[in-house]
């Protein structure tokens, strides 16, 4: 799987512009791999065209992020505790938005548009057995920090995550039946630490009968 070098400027980017820039940062300071020609592939081949041209790219990320619907968070979801703040989306959870690239050297080839911020932002070349996975349950989302690379497997745990999360086949939130007991109907901001333990009210002994001798 490939690794992600974390760049020294990162200081939790928020905006599309935090993010653009870093881009650009990333990109422009990109350099292939000692190990490139070893671990060439097709797919390879095209994500590497794409950081070989950073005004193109920079071009195409700018036009996806702008463009996206930006939703506020979803205040004590399950959603906004590992992504938090509101999804980026474009297209639909089950149809997420896909982009058409060509380069500069005459590579052509379609992805989806969550795979294009992931790769541009982070200027990381993925192998062909890496996922982009979705820590906000929701493909329609391309916000950056909502996006993570993992392994197929991960990749169908989440498929089972979107279940729990909440989100219809459309991405939006929907109710789920199920008794909640009172004590956790309402809870916490996900920012505010939570004791693990709750403290148990001691009941009330019943007097012990006496003994018959």
């Amino acid at each position: 799987m490939a690794e992600i070098q974390s760049s020294a400027s990162m200081t939790e980017p928020r905006t599309v512009e935090d993010w653009l820039n870093l881009a650009e940062e990333n990109i422009r300071s990109w350099e292939p791999s000692a190990l490139s020609d070893l671990l060439q592939t097709e797919r390879r081949d095209e994500y590497q065209s794409l950081l070989t041209h950073p005004e193109y790219s920079i071009k195409v990320l700018q036009k996806c992020l702008k463009a996206t619907r930006q939703r506020p968070a979803r205040a004590y979801h399950i959603q906004n505790i590992e992504a938090p703040g509101g999804c980026w989306e474009s297209g639909t959870q089950i149809d997420p938005a896909r982009v058409t690239v060509k380069t500069p050297d005459g590579m052509h080839f379609t992805l989806y548009a969550y795979q294009l911020v992931f790769i541009l932002t982070r200027a990381l070349v993925l192998d062909d057995d890496d996922q982009v996975r979705h820590l906000c349950n929701s493909r329609a989302c391309i916000r950056p920090d909502h996006l993570e690379v993992g392994s197929a497997q991960q990749n169908r745990q989440d498929e089972e995550r979107r279940k729990y999360a909440g989100n219809s086949p459309q991405g939006r939130g929907q109710t789920l039946h199920a008794h909640v007991p009172k004590h956790l109907q309402l809870r916490p901001d996900p920012w505010v630490p939570e004791p693990l333990e709750r403290e148990r009210m001691p009941g009330k002994l019943s007097p012990k009968k006496p003994i018959n001798k």
